[in-house]
Formats: structure tokens, C-alpha cells, sequence
């Protein structure tokens, strides 16, 4: 009898919902006026523009215009905008990556660096976070920020869901709790534990409050912390059961609020999916100040919706793997149209540090509804201002905290940012800068000061010269180590600081060696003769190949960050042209007559089509043929007569071989793993990869006239670098893990030799006469530098951070010089070169 009465009862309750729901849809939607702007799902919004994805395209509305636009992409998800900057999710390659996209120029960059299939950003700024590679040990993410505008990339934490404002980063992560919601502070690196129960995620962050879903029971309920007062509250829960059905019909308790969260101001949105005595499905709106929730818009129970929120604008679209409705379409609501909202007080200002007196100019920047009045507190005991801009003058050292209270005719809020100014005392800080600490007489060095709040300057350069100039040119004219200090002086005291500049004794003949520094955007150049650094050239951002031309004239280096190969006057040491190429340039070679340079494009974002050997004319410094090649170039050499280039192919392990007559691939040979370095022999008839085999064979020996391996070699771990000896006897290795360097007997393609070098072995060249050979180690700065009559390592040199010379960085013959030595110091950067 009761199965009865239930199956008559449910048509009667479905037949009221169904009233009461288009009561409730026709009412909030008059109310609120929610308006279709498109169709697609995972919408957001931040000022006038809403972004939402529609089958893989990113749409781009502008509430303003009212206009829609689309940003092309074939697998794009989970947009973020802040400002004039899109990020999303992106398989549009066919590997999971982060594409920034800037709305006005339409520029893009990509994040691929640590980046998986679970990979969603979120925005702030110039700052992007994101998990990626869950570790079933510990049941965590890594959490990782990026700031695009220095091309930083840091791991922050071991978490998921990570969402960012301002300089805090909220997250969660799996503990002996079992779940903690945490929030790290970029500024100080600080982490705080907000709050730990079983079952808490989906953290996000809005000013001093971070809001979470709770699924301890349903759909989830929110929860709010104060980063101020260090409070938990319950947004939306109540777990006393679901009454409107009745004591015998889904009795559970009513939390279904948790599902799509977001917060902006002093408002949070939420989907509620379930129907009970507290409201119905739909969106909804939490008012922080007053604790209060209202609906929307209002749906068929069991609809997930996806709200987001900026200022009085809701956008909304709905869940569809949860196919409870079909609609696809994409909404908005402003709440300004029919409801006044009290402010949101928040502010800025010009500066938030300096010497006392300090002028600050604050500016009121409130959200939700507009004031209309201000009461400013500056922390110093001063009277406030009442006005929405305000300027006030800081005149004693110390930290001080700023309040602002914003207020309408609805009510005010209170924004209060501790130790927000400092202020510093006004004594000098010396410091300086010269453009170079070494080179060989006369050696004429550029100083630059950099103290703080000083109005006059006394230098001691060491040589018992003196200057009160602020950024003093000086030449040292003998050989020697000087100690130069600058005492920096104001009215209130004085500050001093030492530094060291070393003259080298001038010897040598060359020819001499190119080293790239990579962490330090130079090149050293060594002299082969007497194993001294001689002149330290700067070039572009990150560089890393070296090219030296046959008569030992011209360098070229590719910079890998800024996608350039500079080209360096050996005669002068300096930089006399810099040629734009494609994406991520490494390797780089040039023909025996220097009239052609090789340069490889690999094309990270499309990996098939567009990657390319760019072929340079050096009479003209640019780019005239590019040739498809495999999959991400890396390597390049020239044959000795010049009319066949070998590209190396790291990730689709060929070698491609290049006819520099007609600029065609005329073969494309098959070898190991990751080839990256490769080399000809003197006689142009062998050519040798190194191919990263995972400890099995390393150096593939190619037949260059069949075109085809004819010999593996086993060599130490990782091996990079190639370079053969001049006779063509030898054959030697860099092995980057195995901190060593392998010498093969090109007779019987056999090790005969294997030598410890420093950390981190990356590239590796032979003098002409094949006397010395060249170890660049990336891993501690160093170049060491081995006897090839006895295989052991007869000098080891320091040079600049991280250096690379991934190429042939040594030239055949000696530079000279067309300046006498005299004139010729004063313009390059480390002193002359003979």
C-alpha cells in the first residue's frame, strides 16, 4: 500500500514542481534580465568581455558592442582572462600545452613546459598557475606558476586547483586530513592551512577571502575563510534533510551548492542543482556582507550550471556532461539593472614604498555598487580625508596600514591593507656597476652608479687615481688587480663599496675559442695559445650554437630565447648585425666559403609542417630559403666541400640531408633516440650523431655517399656533442650525464678512451692543429681543456653561467685584429683582443 501512495504522490509533486519552476524562471528572469549572448560552455568574464569555449573555438563577447568574435583553435578549454590577456587549456597540436593569447594584438605564446591533460589555468596579471602530473604516491599535483612577463616558470607547491589573486595563490592538497585548503604567498613565499576536513576542493580567492566546496554530503556545500580575522564560516550549508518532498521521498540532507563556485567583491556565485526547502535548482548569488543567497535563474533539478561572476555581471552556461537539459547556450545577468548594492571598498596607489618624506597618491577602485562617500585612514595618526581620491604625504619612517571605508545609500564596506607603505629612512646606499671586472690594458671601463639617496660620489679606483664624478669613465693602463670603492655621500651620512678589477697581462696568438654563456646573454672568447679569457662579448637572450667562420673572421650565435643569430666581427669582438629567424634556434653552421649559414626552426606549436632549415646569406644578413626538415631540428653540419648539410632531428630520429645547390632534401636517414649533435669527417665521407640511447649505443656512423649507418658506438650517458680531429682519427664525445668525454678510434669505431671532465659536459671542439681539445661543462662554468698526446685534462678555466657552444666554437684560423691595440680597447666590453 505504501509503494502505492508513493507512485500516486510523485506525479502530483512532479506536476507542482513543474508549476512552481516556470513560476520561478518567469520571475527571476523578468527581475534579473538574463540575456543569451551565444552558445558554447565553460564561460568567464573580467570587465566588459565574457570568454567561453564551443567545440573546441574560443569566443571572445564584448558587452559593450555586443559583438562576438572568435579566436581560431581546434581543441581549446577552460579559458582565463584577466584584462587583455586570454589563457586556456589547448590540444589543438595534439600535446596538452597553455596558450596566451593578447586580445588586442592577437599575439600568442604557449606554455608547454610542465603542462598535461589536467592542466587548468588560472590568471592574475602577468602571473598564470595550473597543476599538472598527478603522483598516485602521494596523491598530489605539482603546482606551478609561470609570470609571462620575465618568462619565469616555478613550482609552487605540491596541490591542485589552484586559483590566484593579486600576489596569493589558493590551492588544495591531499594530507593525513585528507584534504587541506591552503594559500601561498608569492611575496613572502609563506604558506597558510585555511582549513582541512575529508572531502574539501576547488579552491578560489578573491582579496582577503577564499571560498571552497565541502562534498561532505550531496552536491557539496560552500565554505568561506577570512585571510583577516582568520574565520570559517558555512556559506550555504544545512544538513537537517530535504523536506520538500515529504518524511518518505529523498530525505537527505540539503546541500547542493558546491558544484561550480566563484567569488568577485564581496559576492560569490554557485550552482545549486537539487530541489529543496532552501530554493531550487539554479544559479545563485551569496551576498557576503549580509549572509544572504537569492536566485537567479532558476532550472529543472539535477542542472548543473557554471556561473561566474564580475562586479554586477553574472555569466552562466550549463554543465552538458551531466545532460540533464539540452542547452548549450551561453548567459548573462546584471544585477545593477534592478538592485542597488552597496560598495565593495578597495583601492590602489601610485607607490607603496620610498624615502621619507613620501607623497602617495591613492586612488579608490570599489567594486559592486558606487560610492558615494569615502573615509581614508593612513595609519600615522593623521586626520583622514574624505574624498574618492586622495594624496597624503608619509613624513617619518615606518610601515603603515591604510584603510578605506566606501559607503552608498545601501550600506559600506571597510578594505584595510596592513604595513601597506613603507617608508625608509633617507641615508645613502652605495652601490655600482662597470661594464666589465676584467680585460688587458689599456682596458677603459664604464662605471655606473646605483646607490640610493645619495647626492655625491668619491671614487677610488686603485691606481691612485681619483673622481667625484656620479659614473665615471676610467682607464686602467698596467697590468694588475685594483680595488675600486665608491663612497657614497648626502647630507645625512655615508655609504661605501668595494669591487675588484683585474688587468691581465696581454699575450698570445689564437686562434681562439667562442664560448656561449647562456645564463649570462655573452660569449667569452679564449685564447688557444695561452688558455685566457680575452674579451667577454654580449649578445642576444639565452644563446647557445656557435658558428666560426673559416678564416676566423665572423661567429655566429643563436639565441635561443629571442629567436635571433648575432652576428660577431671577430676582429672587432663585437656584435655588427642581428639576423631574426624562427622559434628556438640551436644549432648553427656555415659553409667553407662563409657565404651561407645554417640554422635550424624547429616549430614547436606545429611540429609536422613547419620545421624548417632557414639557410642565411651573410653578404645580405638574412633568410633566404627556408627547407622542410623532421621533427624539431636541433644539430647542423656542413661537408667539407659544402655541398651537403646534415640535420639533425631530435624527435622523430632521422637525420635529413640537405643538397645545398638545389636547397632539397635528397635523403632522410633513420637513427637512434634524440639525435642531437653531429659532425663530417675531414674527408667528407662519414658523418657522426649523437643519439641519446638510454645506455645502449650512442654514436651513429653514417656512410655519407650510401647514406646510410654503418656503425654504432657505445659511449657514456647522454651523449650531446660531436667534433672530429683534424687528421680524422678521433672522434670525440661529450657524455652530459656521465660528466665525461669518450674518444672513438674512427678505424675501428671503438672506444679507446674515456676522459672525467667537469659537470655537466655540453659541447666540445678542436683546435686546427689538433693539439687541444675543448670541453664546455654547462653544469659549473667551466671549460676544461685536454692534451691530446695524453688524454688528461691540462687546464680547467672559469667562464660565465651556464655556458653552451653547442657547434664547431673554435676557428681555423687566428682573427686579426684592425685596429691597433690601443684604440681598439675602449670598444668592446672586456677589454681587447690582440
Amino acid at each position: 500500500m505504501a509503494n502505492k501512495e508513493k507512485l500516486h504522490l510523485a506525479p502530483l509533486v512532479l506536476t507542482t514542481l513543474i508549476f512552481i519552476h516556470l513560476i520561478l524562471i518567469s520571475s527571476v528572469a523578468s527581475a534579473a534580465q538574463v540575456t543569451r549572448i551565444g552558445n558554447g560552455s565553460d564561460p568567464t568574464i573580467y570587465g566588459n568581455t565574457v570568454v567561453w569555449t564551443d567545440n573546441g573555438v574560443i569566443h571572445v563577447y564584448d558587452l559593450t558592442s555586443k559583438t562576438d568574435s572568435t579566436v581560431s583553435s581546434s581543441a581549446a578549454s577552460h579559458p582565463a582572462i584577466y584584462e587583455n590577456k586570454l589563457v586556456w587549456h589547448d590540444e589543438s597540436s595534439g600535446v596538452p600545452r597553455l596558450t596566451i593569447y593578447d586580445i588586442p594584438s592577437g599575439a600568442r605564446s604557449y606554455i608547454t613546459k610542465d603542462v598535461d591533460n589536467r592542466s587548468i589555468p588560472a590568471i592574475y596579471g602577468n602571473r598564470i598557475v595550473w597543476n599538472v602530473n598527478y603522483n598516485e604516491s602521494y596523491n598530489n599535483y605539482n603546482l606551478y606558476m609561470r609570470d609571462i612577463s620575465i618568462s619565469t616558470q616555478t613550482k609552487i607547491a605540491e596541490g591542485n586547483s589552484p586559483d590566484i589573486y593579486n600576489t596569493k595563490i589558493a590551492y588544495g592538497y591531499d594530507d593525513e586530513d585528507g584534504r587541506t585548503i591552503a594559500v601561498y604567498d608569492i611575496i613572502t613565499k609563506e604558506t597558510i592551512n585555511a582549513h582541512s576536513s575529508d572531502q574539501i576542493f576547488s579552491p578560489h580567492i578573491y582579496g582577503n577571502k577564499v571560498i571552497w566546496s565541502d562534498f561532505y554530503s550531496r552536491g557539496g556545500f560552500i565554505q568561506m575563510y577570512d585571510l583577516v580575522t582568520n574565520e570559517t564560516i558555512d556559506v550555504t550549508s544545512d544538513n537537517t534533510g530535504n523536506t520538500l518532498y515529504g518524511p518518505d521521498v529523498y530525505a537527505e540532507a540539503g546541500d547542493d551548492t558546491g558544484t561550480h563556485i566563484n567569488i568577485n567583491g564581496n559576492k560569490i556565485v554557485y550552482s545549486k542543482s537539487g530541489d529543496d526547502q532552501f530554493g531550487y535548482a539554479g544559479v545563485y548569488i551569496y551576498d557576503i556582507p549580509s549572509g544572504k543567497s537569492i536566485p537567479v535563474y532558476i532550472y529543472p533539478k539535477g542542472t548543473h550550471t557554471t556561473p561566474d561572476i564580475y562586479n554586477d555581471i553574472i555569466v552562466w552556461g550549463i554543465g552538458s556532461k551531466y545532460g540533464r537539459i539540452n542547452d548549450t547556450g551561453i548567459y548573462i545577468c546584471d544585477l545593477s539593472v534592478t538592485d542597488t548594492l552597496p560598495p565593495v571598498a578597495e583601492f590602489t596607489s601610485n607607490v607603496t614604498s620610498g624615502v621619507a618624506p613620501l607623497v602617495v597618491l591613492f586612488n579608490d577602485t570599489s567594486t559592486g555598487g558606487v560610492p558615494t562617500s569615502w573615509t581614508w585612514d593612513f595609519g600615522d595618526g593623521n586626520d583622514s580625508k574624505y574624498a574618492m581620491n586622495a594624496t597624503h604625504t608619509f613624513t617619518m619612517p615606518g610601515n603603515y596600514t591604510i584603510s578605506l571605508i566606501a559607503g552608498n545609500d545601501e550600506g559600506n564596506s571597510k578594505v584595510m591593507k596592513p604595513n601597506y607603505i613603507v617608508v625608509t629612512n633617507p641615508f645613502p646606499v652605495a652601490n655600482f656597476s662597470s661594464n666589465v671586472t676584467h680585460g688587458y690594458p689599456p682596458l677603459l671601463i664604464q662605471f655606473t652608479d646605483l646607490s640610493q639617496n645619495a647626492n655625491g660620489w668619491n671614487w677610488d679606483f686603485g691606481d691612485g687615481n681619483h673622481s667625484t664624478q656620479r659614473s665615471p669613465v676610467h682607464e686602467y693602463a698596467d697590468p694588475g688587480i685594483y680595488s675600486v670603492n665608491l663612497t657614497a655621500i648626502n647630507e645625512n651620512g655615508t655609504d661605501s663599496k668595494l669591487t675588484t678589477i683585474t688587468v691581465m697581462q696581454l699575450v698570445g696568438v689564437g686562434p681562439y675559442a667562442y664560448i656561449t654563456n647562456s645564463g649570462d646573454n655573452n660569449v667569452s672568447v679564449i685564447d688557444t695559445a695561452t688558455d685566457k679569457v680575452t674579451a667577454m662579448i654580449p649578445v642576444g637572450n639565452y644563446p647557445m650554437g656557435v658558428a666560426v667562420t673559416l678564416d676566423g673572421k665572423k661567429v655566429y650565435v643563436t639565441n635561443l630565447n629571442d629567436n635571433t643569430v648575432s652576428v660577431i666581427d671577430a676582429t672587432k669582438n663585437k656584435v655588427t648585425a642581428t639576423i631574426p629567424v624562427g622559434s628556438d634556434p640551436r644549432g648553427v653552421a656555415v659553409s667553407p666559403d662563409g657565404k651561407r649559414v645554417y640554422v635550424p626552426h624547429p616549430d614547436l606549436g606545429n611540429p609536422i609542417s613547419n620545421n624548417t632549415i632557414l639557410i642565411i646569406n651573410t653578404d645580405t644578413n638574412e633568410v633566404e630559403a627556408a627547407v622542410p626538415v623532421g621533427e624539431f631540428p636541433f644539430g647542423v653540419a656542413v661537408t667539407p666541400d659544402g655541398k651537403k648539410v646534415y640535420m639533425t632531428n631530435l624527435d622523430n630520429k632521422t637525420v635529413s640531408v640537405i643538397n645545398t645547390a638545389t636547397n632539397t632534401v635528397i635523403a632522410t636517414i633513420p637513427v637512434g633516440n634524440n639525435p642531437r649533435g653531429v659532425a663530417v669527417s675531414p674527408d667528407g665521407k662519414l658523418v657522426y650523431v649523437a643519439c641519446d640511447e638510454e645506455g645502449n649505443k650512442g654514436i651513429y656512423v653514417i656512410d655519407s655517399v650510401k647514406n646510410k649507418v654503418t656503425a654504432t658506438v657505445l659511449v657514456g650517458f647522454f651523449p650531446n656533442a660531436v667534433a672530429v680531429a683534424p687528421d680524422g682519427k678521433r672522434v670525440y664525445v661529450t657524455n652530459v650525464i656521465s660528466d665525461t668525454i669518450s674518444i672513438i678510434d674512427t678505424a675501428t669505431n671503438k672506444v679507446t678512451a674515456t676522459i672525467r671532465v667537469g659537470n655537466g659536459p655540453i659541447g666540445v671542439a678542436i683546435t686546427p692543429d689538433g693539439k687541444k681539445v675543448y670541453v664546455v661543462n654547462g653544469g659549473d662554468d667551466t671549460v676544461s681543456v685536454i692534451d691530446t698526446s695524453t688524454n688528461k685534462v691540462t687546464a680547467t678555466m672559469n667562464v660565465g653561467h651556464r655556458p653552451s657552444s653547442f657547434g664547431q666554437f673554435i676557428g681555423s684560423l687566428q682573427a686579426q685584429p684592425i685596429f691597433p691595440v690601443a684604440n681598439f680597447s675602449s670598444n668592446v666590453t672586456e677589454g681587447c683582443t690582440p
